[in-house]
C-alpha cells in the first residue's frame, strides 16, 4: 500500500492548486550487486544514508530550517518535493536498471522525471550521469568522488553535481600525509572501477610532485586471484605503507592475506579511504584485529563535531525513535526489500519497516549528511529557478537554467560551507578532510579521529596518529632488505696478512745473511747497502697488503662512522706500494748503473762515484713520489675514499654491495706517479742490458731480467683476471695480495738467492767467474775506476 500511494503521488505531480511538485529520484545504496552470487544486503548504515535524503526533502518540503538556516529564505516557495526511491546496488549494472525503473515509472505516470538524488559510488553514477545528460535530468550525488566527472563534464557528464568533494582533494591529503612521514616509496591497491582508478590517479599526481614513486595494483571487486596477485606484488617490492582503496566486502580477504605475506602489523602502516566504513573494520577478531591496529582512514567527512548545524542534528536523530509522523513518513518513502544472511537482521525482516530503538541505537553514517544536502540543494535551487519565473511543466521545463541554479547554490548545512564549481563539484576548500585512527586495546577495537586536513593549512593534529607499533613514530616506507655487505671476512684477511708477514720473515733472513757475510767478497761486489734497499723497498711494498685488508667491518659503528674510518686507510695502499716499488727498484738500477759506469770505462780514466752520487737519483725519485701521494692524498677531490657501491638494489636501498677505496679523479696524481715507475723500469732495462757483460756479484741484470720477466708474466695474468672479478671483494683482494705478494718474492730470490749460493756452495772457480767481467777484468784489478761504495 505505500509504494501504492507512493506512486499515486508521483503520478499527479501538479494536482494541487498553487504547488509545483519537482519529481525526484532517489538513487541508494542498499545492497552489493558486485557479488555473482550470496548475500547481498548491505548494513543499516546505508539505511540511515537513505534517511539523511529522505530527511532532507521533508525539511525542505515542511521549510523547516533547523539544519540550514538558508530554507528559511525560501517559505514562500510553492516548490514541493516528490521522492520516489530506487536501491542502485553498487556497480554500473545496478545503477541502470535503477535508471531504467525511475523513467519508466515517469513514463507509465504521465510526469517528468526532474532531479535525481544519487547515486552513491562513482562506479553506479558514470552509467546513470551519462544516460541523464542525455535525457535532461541533474543528478546531485552525495557519494560519487570520481575526477573523471570533472574532467569529462561537458562531454559526457552535463548534469552532474556532488555534495562531496572530488577524490583530488583527498588524496592530495594522502599525498601530503606520506611526504610528511618522509616516506618515498607507497603502494596503493585500489579497485579497478571509477572510483578507484580516480583517486589512484589523482594521488598518484600528486605523490609524484613530492618525489614519491607509488606502486599502483588494481585488483577487481571480489576477486580473490586478482586481490592476492596485487598483495603479492606489494611484497616483492617490500612495501610496508600503502593506501587501501577498497570496500567492505573486500575487506577480509585483502587483509587477511596481507597479513600472511607480512604486510601488516607492527612496522606497516594501511590508510582505508572513504570506501570502508568504520563498521567494517570496528568488528574484526584474531589476526583480523591485530592487522587493523595502527590503521588510518582517511575521508572527506561530512558531519564534523563542532558544526553547530551537525551537533543539532546528530543529537536529534537519537530522539528520531519517538517522532511517529516522522517514523511514518520515512516508511512510507523507503524502498521496500527484506534482509539476508548477510544482513544484522534475521533473514526474511522487512527492512523498509523500522525497530522501535533504530535511531536510538544506529547512528547515522558520515555519508547521510551528504544526502541530506543533496536533498536540500534540489530543492532550493528549484525554488530559485522558479523564481526566475521558470517552470518545471513538460514542454516549459529548461534543465539548463535549472542545473545552473544547482551549481549556483551556497549555504551551511550539516556537512559544513557547501557551495560548488563550474564543474558541479563540492569546492574542495569546503570539504572537511579527517583523518581517523584505529587502535587496539585491551582485545576492544577504537577508533579516533586525530587529525585534519586543509587545502590552505595541510595537515594538523588534536591527537598523535598510534601506529601499528603502538608507537608513534612512522614504520619504514618499505621493509629494509638484508644487506649483503661482501666483507672480506677475517679469515681471508688472515691470509693476507699471513703472506706479509711470510715476505718480512724472508726479508730479513736475507738481510741478516748479508750482514753476517757482509766481508766476502761476493756480497761486497754486491754493495751491501743496495742490497738492504731493495729488501726494504720490497717490504714496504708487501706491507700494501696489510692495507688492502681494512674495510668497513666495524662492529657496533654505524655505516657513516664505518665508512670513515676506512677511509683513512685507503691512501695508504698507493702509498706503500708506490713507495716501495720506487726504493727497491730504483735502488737496483742505481747500483746497476755504477757498475756500468765502472765497467763501461774503456779509456781506463778513473773515474770516482761517490756514495752521494748513487743517493741522489734514488733521493730524487723518492721525493718526487712521496710529494705526489701528500699531494693526491690533500686534495679532497682526488684522494681515494672508502666507498659503498650497490650491486642491488630495492627501492633506494641496497641488498648486496661491494665496498672499495675510489676516487672522483686520482689522474692528476696517478698519471705522473705511473710515468715514474715506467721510467724506472725502462731506464734499468737499459742498465741491465749495458751491464750483461759484468760479473754476478756486481751486476744482478740476468736477475733482474728474469725477476722483469716475471712480474710481467704475473700482472699479464693477474690483471685480466682482476679486472673480471673487480665486483667480488673477496676474489679482488685475493688476486691483488698474490700478484703483490709473488712480486716481491720474486725480486728477493732473485737477487738474493744467486749471491748467497756462491757464498755458501761456490767453488773458487765459480766465484772468480762471479767477480770478473766477460773479458776476464777480475774485481779489484788494476782498472781506472775507484768508488767508496763497497761496503
Amino acid at each position: 500500500m505505500r509504494a501504492l500511494s507512493a506512486l499515486l503521488l508521483a503520478m499527479c505531480p501538479l494536482s494541487i492548486a498553487g504547488q509545483t511538485n519537482v519529481n525526484v529520484a532517489l538513487m541508494q545504496r542498499l545492497t552489493d550487486l558486485r557479488e555473482a552470487s550470496g548475500a547481498q544486503v548491505l548494513s543499516d548504515a546505508w539505511r540511515t544514508v537513505a534517511i539523511g535524503s529522505l530527511l532532507g526533502v521533508k525539511d525542505f518540503n515542511e521549510k523547516n530550517d533547523r539544519y540550514v538556516s538558508k530554507v528559511s529564505d525560501y517559505t514562500s516557495c510553492d516548490v514541493e518535493l516528490v521522492p520516489t526511491m530506487y536501491d542502485t546496488g553498487s556497480n554500473a549494472r545496478g545503477s541502470i536498471i535503477a535508471y531504467r525503473a525511475a523513467r519508466q515509472a515517469a513514463e507509465d505516470g504521465g510526469y517528468d522525471l526532474h532531479a535525481m538524488v544519487g547515486a552513491a559510488r562513482s562506479d553506479a553514477s558514470k552509467p546513470m550521469a551519462t544516460l541523464a545528460g542525455i535525457d535532461g535530468i541533474p543528478q546531485v550525488s552525495y557519494w560519487s568522488t570520481s575526477d573523471a566527472f570533472d574532467q569529462n563534464h561537458a562531454s559526457t557528464y552535463p548534469y552532474f553535481a556532488r555534495t562531496i568533494p572530488a577524490d583530488s582533494a583527498v588524496a592530495k591529503a594522502a599525498a601530503q600525509l606520506f611526504d610528511s612521514y618522509g616516506h618515498k616509496y607507497v603502494g596503493i591497491a585500489f579497485v579497478q572501477d571509477a572510483y578507484g582508478e580516480s583517486y589512484k590517479d589523482a594521488f598518484v599526481g600528486f605523490a609524484t610532485e613530492l618525489g614519491i614513486e607509488v606502486s599502483t595494483q588494481g585488483f577487481t571487486g571480489g576477486s580473490e586471484v586478482a586481490i592476492k596477485s596485487a598483495i603479492d606484488n606489494f611484497a616483492l617490492e617490500r612495501l610496508q605503507v600503502g593506501i587501501a582503496i577498497i570496500f567492505g566486502n573486500d575487506f577480509d580477504r585483502f587483509f587477511e592475506y596481507a597479513t600472511e605475506k607480512g604486510l601488516c602489523g607492527p612496522g606497516t602502516l594501511w590508510i582505508l579511504s572513504e570506501a570502508t566504513s568504520n563498521d567494517a573494520v570496528l568488528g574484526k577478531t584474531g589476526e583480523l584485529q591485530t592487522a587493523v591496529n595502527g590503521m588510518g582512514r582517511l575521508l572527506s567527512l561530512g558531519g564534523v563535531p563542532g558544526n553547530a548545524n551537525y551537533d543539532a542534528f546528530a543529537s536529534d536523530w537519537v530522539n528520531f525513535d519517538s517522532q511517529a509522523s516522522l517514523i511514518t513518513y520515512i516508511e512510507s518513502k523507503f524502498f521496500d526489500y527484506t534482509a539476508d544472511s548477510a544482513a544484522s537482521h534475521p533473514v526474511g525482516t522487512d527492512l523498509s519497516v523500522f525497530a522501535s530503538d533504530f535511531f536510538a541505537t544506529t547512528s547515522p553514517d558520515d555519508v547521510a549528511t551528504y544526502a541530506y544536502d543533496a536533498a536540500v540543494t534540489i530543492g532550493m535551487a528549484a525554488c530559485e529557478y522558479m523564481a526566475d519565473g521558470e517552470s518545471f511543466a513538460s514542454g516549459a521545463y529548461d534543465v539548463d537554467k535549472f542545473y545552473t541554479k544547482i551549481r549556483g547554490m551556497s549555504f551551511d548545512s550539516v556537512s559544513g560551507e557547501v557551495s560548488f564549481d563550474e564543474t558541479g563539484s563540492r569546492t574542495a576548500s569546503s570539504g572537511n578532510y579527517m583523518m581517523y585512527n584505529f587502535n587496539v586495546d585491551s582485545g576492544t577495537t577504537s577508533v579516533t579521529a586525530v587529525g585534519s586536513w586543509t587545502m590552505a593549512g595541510g595537515w594538523t593534529w588534536d591527537t598523535p596518529f598510534r601506529f601499528s607499533d603502538d608507537s608513534t613514530t612512522p614504520p619504514m616506507d618499505i621493509k629494509i632488505p638484508e644487506h649483503e655487505k661482501n666483507f672480506l671476512g677475517g679469515g681471508l684477511v688472515a691470509v693476507g696478512n699471513t703472506l706479509v708477514m711470510a715476505n718480512y720473515i724472508l726479508a730479513i733472513t736475507l738481510a741478516v745473511l748479508t750482514y753476517l757475510n757482509r766481508k766476502h767478497k761476493v756480497i761486497r761486489c754486491a754493495q751491501p747497502m743496495f742490497l738492504y734497499m731493495v729488501l726494504f723497498g720490497c717490504m714496504v711494498s708487501t706491507t700494501t697488503i696489510f692495507f688492502m685488508g681494512i674495510d668497513d667491518n666495524v662492529d657496533g659503528e654505524s655505516d657513516e662512522v664505518a665508512a670513515d674510518s676506512a677511509s683513512q686507510w685507503c691512501m695508504f695502499v698507493p702509498a706503500f706500494y708506490s713507495i716501495g716499488f720506487v726504493f727497491s727498484f730504483s735502488a737496483l738500477f742505481a747500483k746497476i748503473t755504477r757498475i756500468v759506469k765502472i765497467f763501461g770505462n774503456k779509456k781506463l780514466q778513473r773515474v770516482t762515484i761517490t756514495m752521494w752520487d748513487m743517493i741522489k737519483p734514488i733521493a730524487l725519485l723518492l721525493l718526487v713520489d712521496v710529494l705526489l701521494i701528500i699531494m693526491w692524498g690533500s686534495d679532497e677531490s682526488a684522494k681515494l675514499t672508502w666507498v659503498r657501491v650497490p650491486d642491488v638494489e630495492i627501492k633506494g636501498y641496497p641488498v648486496e654491495s661491494t665496498g672499495t677505496c675510489t676516487s672522483e679523479n686520482p689522474w692528476p696524481y696517478l698519471t705522473p706517479i705511473i710515468a715514474i715507475h715506467f721510467s724506472i723500469l725502462v731506464f734499468g732495462n737499459i742498465m741491465c742490458y749495458k751491464a750483461r757483460n759484468a760479473g754476478t756479484a756486481f751486476s744482478e741484470s740476468k736477475y733482474v731480467f728474469i725477476a722483469m720477466v716475471s712480474n710481467l708474466q704475473i700482472m699479464a695474468l693477474g690483471l685480466p683476471v682482476l679486472w673480471m672479478v673487480s665486483e667480488n671483494p673477496v676474489s679482488n683482494y685475493f688476486i691483488r695480495s698474490g700478484i703483490i705478494f709473488m712480486n716481491d718474492v720474486g725480486v728477493m730470490l732473485l737477487i738474493f738467492v744467486p749471491k748467497l749460493q756462491l757464498v755458501y756452495f761456490g767453488s773458487e772457480e765459480d766465484l772468480t767467474m762471479a767477480t770478473q767481467t766477460s773479458n776476464n777484468t777480475s774485481a779489484g784489478s788494476g782498472s781506472g775506476a775507484t768508488s767508496d761504495g763497497g761496503d
